[in-house]
């Protein structure tokens, strides 16, 4: 199998290609690892000292040179963190180049459909385009459909999770988390009484008990895909409200809405002097200039998933937890992320992906065989019911 893993210079670029040449390497022939940082990815691939392992410079704004690039190899993984433009353009060069591609990030509600347009031609390629397969949305995806199976009916889908550091930390706010500033300024859609519906920023709080270091945390309500896939994909079983909650550390959103009240996460020009600039491109800049951490960091994290329906007529609720500890060098964010599409790369490979098209993990990956991939890894799954007595 041949991987081209996009992004390559990056966090989770970096677990994904671990993955690949630590685990399952027999069916692992090549993993070109492409950047725009020429310089970054191949220190990468020198960190690694695999000969498996092939550097590879590129601007993926070049489309040409992109779809070049993608031929010859099984399946692309796209791990950049750039805009859903670049994203859509990325599963268009897979499709040009006849290559599987997986997509970690999210892309709103009308990226989705744009990207649905192309799912008719991956169709009669033979090809698959998996959007959205990290760990949320992701591994959440399949966690929703491993309990949709288990109900007759599904109403409500409750998605959430939480994070807890231990140990020690030299940043005064950590950089992998900067994206998820914006879901301190976005509206979210909700998925509410079959209806998709807006609400405010940092709203739909619910105080929620996640397992131990991490315990009760306030989570509200953050823009995320799986409330639109989820939605639509089990639209026959009944579902009338899906949502997505995050329960950030009281630190975390002490300091992040501390710059939001500074107005640092504005995207509206400010003239500084004679020149204008953007604050939130200022405030992020400064975050990736931030030196390495120092210290010792122990991290723990939690997806949690609810959904309540019926079985046999009688109202049940299941929730689905992973909780993820220290693994073997890597972040908690690189843990529960970038194992899933490097076991995803590996089911298409062999074959136990068989739909075909353009869509988002719950339509077209069986939750059982990744799971158990997933505890391979350390990331278990544990399914819970509770039985309503009236």
């Amino acid at each position: 199998m041949r991987v081209l893993v996009l992004g390559g210079a990056g966090r989770m670029a970096y677990a994904i290609i671990k993955d690949l040449l630590e685990i399952d390497t027999d069916e692992v022939s090549k993993v070109i690892i492409a950047d725009i940082n020429c310089e970054k990815v191949k220190n990468v691939a020198d960190e690694f000292q695999n000969e498996k392992l092939i550097p590879a410079c590129i601007d993926i704004a070049e489309y040409a040179k992109l779809v070049n690039l993608m031929k010859g190899s099984d399946v692309v993984i796209d791990s950049t963190y750039v805009s859903s433009t670049t994203s859509l353009s990325i599963i268009k060069a897979a499709l040009e180049a006849r290559v599987h591609v997986i997509n970690l990030g999210q892309l709103d509600k009308e990226e989705e459909k744009q990207a649905a347009t192309m799912s008719d031609a991956f169709t009669k390629a033979g090809l698959s385009g998996i959007l959205g397969l990290g760990s949320s949305p992701g591994i959440s995806n399949l966690m929703v459909r491993e309990l949709a199976d288990r109900l007759d009916t599904m109403s409500t889908v409750e998605i959430s999770f939480a994070y807890e550091s231990i140990g020690t930390s030299t940043l005064p706010i950590k950089e992998p988390f900067a994206f998820a500033f914006e879901e301190f300024v976005e509206s979210p859609l909700i998925f509410q009484d079959a209806k998709f519906v807006t609400v405010p920023p940092q709203s739909g709080i619910q105080y929620i008990e996640f397992p131990a270091p991490i315990g009760m945390r306030p989570a509200f309500c953050i823009p995320h895909s799986e409330v639109w896939t989820v939605a639509e994909t089990f639209e026959e079983k009944g579902v009338k409200n899906v949502s997505v909650r995050a329960g950030f550390t009281p630190d975390f959103v002490k300091k992040v809405n501390f710059l939001v009240d500074c107005g640092l996460m504005s995207h509206k020009p400010l003239k500084v002097g004679d020149i204008d600039v953007i604050p939130s491109d200022v405030l992020f800049s400064c975050l990736v200039q931030l030196p390495p951490e120092q210290g010792e960091v122990v991290d723990y994290g939690c997806t949690r998933v609810v959904a309540v329906g019926t079985k046999n007529k009688e109202k049940v609720e299941y929730t689905a937890l992973m909780l993820n500890r220290p693994y073997k060098g890597l972040t908690n964010a690189q843990h529960r992320t970038g194992h899933s599409p490097s076991i995803a790369a590996r089911m298409l490979y062999r074959g136990e992906i068989k739909t075909k098209g353009v869509f988002p993990p719950e339509r077209g990956v069986d939750p059982k065989p990744f799971f158990r991939e997933l505890a391979k890894r350390e990331l278990e799954i544990a399914v819970t019911s509770s039985a309503f007595v009236c």
